[in-house]
């Protein structure tokens, strides 16, 4: 639970300088989905503007698929 907590403290630091930081996409990878990551990673911090996927599964499987499919979408031309 502390790196929910570090991103969000950052991500208010940043906010805070520099007033403008939306349109991102934030990600949650977990083993076990949790209520508060969801909804404090992948849920407020992008309401107005972004995305917010959650991920559930062990990392040294989801991380690789994730690489894997980010590089065939930008293989493919559609780096969307």
């Amino acid at each position: 639970m502390i790196l929910p907590e570090v991103f969000l403290k950052a991500l208010t630091v940043a906010r805070n300088i520099t007033g403008d930081v939306n349109d991102f996409t934030a990600v949650n990878f977990d083993m076990i989905q949790h209520y508060r990551p969801n909804v404090n990673v992948t849920g407020r911090p992008v309401a107005q503007s972004g995305k917010g996927f959650n991920f559930t599964g062990h990392h040294e499987i989801m991380v690789p698929l994730l690489a894997v499919a980010i590089k065939d979408n930008l293989l493919e031309g559609n780096g969307k």
